[in-house]
């Protein structure tokens, strides 16, 4: 156990420590392109931008979705 342990220490050490031949900045690019999806959301069509402001203006619980027949 000691012995794995150790391996993964070195391998961290190798990837992120002061003497890695990867900068820092480059890891956060890495997990920024990982994590864009999650942390950025999406735009919303002009549709449902409408639709919502619409069910606002006027009260709607759907928030101005149409209501299925």
């Amino acid at each position: 156990m000691e012995q794995y342990l150790t391996t993964a220490s070195d391998v961290t050490t190798a990837l992120f420590g002061p003497e890695s031949g990867i900068p820092w900045w480059a890891w956060l690019l890495v997990v920024v392109a990982v994590f864009w999806k999650v942390a950025v959301r999406e735009p919303k069509t002009a549709t449902e931008r409408d639709n919502a402001m619409l069910g606002e203006m006027f009260g709607d619980d759907n928030k101005g979705k149409k209501k299925k027949k």
